[in-house]
């Protein structure tokens, strides 16, 4: 029998300090990012859908992390993401100068590979 979870994700929001470098990072991803702005706040943002889950792009805000501790903003968190082509997805990342750790470790017929985002998260890419 298999167990359904009463609670499910719907929303991952991320904080950078590299707005540009981190919406091309998931763009070339395969992500569609919308401009977004609401609330009392006049900070834009961005938005992409994926299902069930959105995953929101904001930029930093020096009242939210420790200004010291900025080089690691980003490494508290870790992301995974199911692709189509992980070659073609390694590509474009590679356009943007980004390095992959290709891993085959779980199953030879399972690829799968790491990358880090402009902001130091692992994002762990699985091809289905």
């Amino acid at each position: 029998m298999k167990y359904i979870n009463p609670i499910s994700l719907s929303l991952i929001v991320i904080r950078t300090m590299n707005l540009d470098s981190t919406l091309s990072f998931y763009s070339a991803l395969g992500m569609e990012f919308i401009e977004e702005q609401h609330g009392s706040s006049n900070l834009v943002h961005y938005a992409c859908d994926l299902g069930n889950i959105v995953l929101e792009i904001y930029p930093y805000q020096s009242t939210l992390v420790n200004p010291d501790n900025k080089q690691k903003m980003g490494t508290e968190s870790m992301l995974g993401f199911h692709v189509t082509s992980l070659e073609k997805t390694l590509r474009n990342l590679e356009k943007l100068g980004i390095k992959s750790k290709i891993s085959s470790k779980i199953k030879p017929s399972k690829r799968t590979a790491s990358v880090t985002d402009p902001d130091g998260r692992t994002i762990h890419l699985t091809e289905i």
